[in-house]
């Protein structure tokens, strides 16, 4: 239960992870069928449809795929590089296996506790007091072993991974407990402020842990995919810090005008870390980019950081109050966050867990074939899918503005694109099927040769 295997750790934080992508997957499938074709709720039995209800499932689907799926694939990639990037053994690995048990004792009980109705109701911050208090334990050992780690590191260099790990874990911290309110079982302030604190929450929720550390494990997998030093050791420092904003999710709202304007003003301040990095990875892929075609874990995080870029552009541009006014509480939004969150952070865990798992399995993948199947099903849909909605968000924002067009006319003419959004990720839930199987695969195969220590080869970043 508590081995002390190296790599052990990393190893079991991927296959949880590729569990809890498939429960969210076939959730957000079957809301986007209820969005699509509503009558088929008609056929839920009576006893459970409130547990079934789209009011239920969505945020079950949205914590699944953010503490259960991606989450846990970062926690295995910091498991995995941490020793490659310190040649020091992991500070306790059986510390990192209850860290695993703890983490999915907090997934497994937002399953049975979110449909159930058991929610604090905030958005990205449902999840019941007790799974709030896991989470914050869960955080304060994880940060225990990086910590460990890098004090006991025998590579003189701090690479700039390092300090991503760090930081995120650091401010992940009391964003989460600020924006869950965790000293209280209500987990919610009062009137205006809890709007504030939450969408604070929400916007570094991503900035604080996904950004921070999605970008620490970016440029790892950078220099390894492509066998070439990073560009500028300096740049990947100027992009450590993320932005910090949140309030101009809620432009136009009674909150005060002064921090509207002033989560504007961060907001564009994103362009400095974007900038950053995607000057890095142009630089350090000029002369690769034929590579990728090769290496669908390199084809995989390259799609991954234009996108990043795609979405960071986004970001700021949802945050000028002319550009909010028109796609504010529309399905552009929902298309917004599935390009974050899939298209961009999903696609780097795919390339991390093709480049890892491999090496901690000490066999290669069982089929490239299906690499080739995962990477073109999930791009294709998930572009499908994002498009579909930025559309209907588009129509949704002009036909609102008009004051004059009925409502449920307005959600009439949304079915052809919400047609599109369930076909766009049926295709890439058979890419994910694809990644799954392989994976699978892949670790039933014999080992190649035996057991090594792996504390060896240290990501090339240049100075």
């Amino acid at each position: 239960m508590l081995s002390s295997e190296p790599g052990s750790a990393s190893r079991r934080f991927f296959y949880a992870s590729l569990f809890w992508l498939l429960v969210p997957g076939v959730l957000g499938l079957i809301l986007a069928t209820f969005l699509y074709l509503p009558a088929v709720q008609d056929y839920i039995p009576l006893a459970i449809k409130p547990t079934l209800s789209f009011g239920r499932l969505r945020p079950t689907h949205v914590n699944l795929a953010v503490f259960g799926w991606l989450s846990q694939a970062y926690i295995g990639g910091i498991y995995f590089i941490l020793p490659r990037l310190t040649r020091a053994r992991l500070y306790s690995e059986r510390l990192a296996h209850a860290n695993w048990w703890l983490w999915n004792l907090m997934v497994a009980g937002a399953l049975v506790t979110l449909p159930l109705g058991q929610t604090q109701g905030r958005e990205y911050a449902e999840m019941a007091w007790p799974l709030d208090l896991l989470l914050v334990l869960n955080m304060l050992l994880l940060m225990a072993n990086i910590w460990g780690t890098i004090v006991r590191r025998k590579e003189p260099k701090v690479y700039v991974s390092l300090w991503n790990f760090v930081a995120g874990t650091m401010i992940m911290l009391p964003v989460y407990m600020v924006g869950n309110k965790i000293w209280d079982p209500a987990g919610a302030y009062t009137g205006m402020n809890d709007n504030i604190v939450n969408y604070f929450y929400v916007h570094n929720l991503f900035n604080a842990w996904f950004t921070t550390v999605g970008i620490g494990l970016a440029l790892y997998l950078l220099p390894k995919l492509t066998d070439k030093p990073l560009y500028s050791h300096g740049l990947a420092l100027w992009g450590l810090w993320s932005v910090w904003t949140g309030q101009h999710h809620q432009l136009y709202s009674p909150a005060p005008d002064w921090l509207e304007y002033l989560t504007v003003v961060f907001s564009m301040l994103a362009a400095v870390p974007t900038t950053a990095f995607m000057v890095n990875f142009f630089m350090t892929m000029r002369g690769r980019w034929p590579r990728a075609g090769q290496d669908v874990a390199l084809r995989f995080f390259a799609t991954g950081a234009i996108f990043w870029a795609l979405t960071c552009v986004q970001g700021v541009a949802q945050s000028f109050r002319n550009f909010s006014l028109h796609v504010h509480l529309t399905n552009w939004v929902v298309g917004h966050s599935h390009l974050a969150f899939v298209a961009d952070y999903s696609f780097w865990a795919f390339a991390l867990v093709y480049l890892a798992v491999p090496e901690l399995m000490r066999r290669p993948i069982y089929s490239r074939r299906l690499m080739e199947w995962h990477y073109w099903l999930t791009t294709l849909g998930m572009v499908v899918f994002m498009v579909a909605l930025w559309a209907a968000g588009l129509i949704q924002g002009q036909n609102w503005l008009t004051n004059s067009i009925p409502f449920l006319e307005t959600v009439r003419s949304l079915q052809p694109y919400f047609a599109a959004r369930l076909l766009g990720g049926l295709a890439a839930g058979a890419g994910i099927l694809c990644f799954v199987y392989n994976v699978w695969q892949t670790a039933r195969q014999p080992a190649a040769e035996p057991a090594v220590q792996p504390v060896l080869a240290v990501s090339r970043e240049g100075d």
